[in-house]
C-alpha cells in the first residue's frame, strides 16, 4: 500500500508541475501545444518505467521473501539436529552428575545422623 501512496503521489506532483510549467511560461499557442505534446510523452515514458520498477520491486520482494521461507526452514530444522545431537552427548554426563549427586546426598544424611545435634 505505501508504494501505490508513493506512485500516486509521484504521479501527481509530476502532473501539477508540469502542467503548472507550462502554463505560467509564455509562449505562443503552437508552442504551448508542442511542449504539451513533448512533456505528456516524457511523463508516459517515465511512468511505464516507472511500472516497470515497482514490478520488478514486487517480483525481488515475492523471490526474496520465498528464499526466506526457505532458509529458515533449513535452519530450524538444523537447529533441531544440533540439539538432539547435544542431548545425546550430554546424556551419559547426565547421569552420571545425577549419580554423583545422589551419593553427596547420602553421604550427608550418614554425617547429619553421625554427628550428635548439641542443644545450648
Amino acid at each position: 500500500m505505501k508504494a501505490k501512496s508513493l506512485l500516486i503521489g509521484f504521479l501527481t506532483g509530476t502532473v501539477v508541475a508540469g502542467a503548472a510549467t507550462l502554463l505560467a511560461a509564455p509562449s505562443s499557442g503552437k508552442d504551448l501545444r508542442n511542449r504539451i505534446k513533448t512533456n505528456a510523452e516524457e511523463m508516459k515514458t517515465t511512468i511505464d518505467e516507472l511500472k516497470v520498477k515497482m514490478q520488478n520491486i514486487k517480483d525481488d520482494s515475492l523471490e526474496a521473501t520465498q528464499i526466506s521461507k526457505e532458509t529458515v526452514k533449513t535452519f530450524i530444522s538444523d537447529v533441531q539436529v544440533v540439539i538432539e545431537n547435544w542431548k545425546q552427548e550430554i546424556e551419559p554426563n547426565k547421569n552420571e552428575l545425577m549419580k554423583n549427586i545422589q551419593e553427596i546426598e547420602t553421604s550427608l544424611k550418614q554425617l547429619e545422623t553421625a554427628i550428635p545435634t548439641s542443644k545450648k
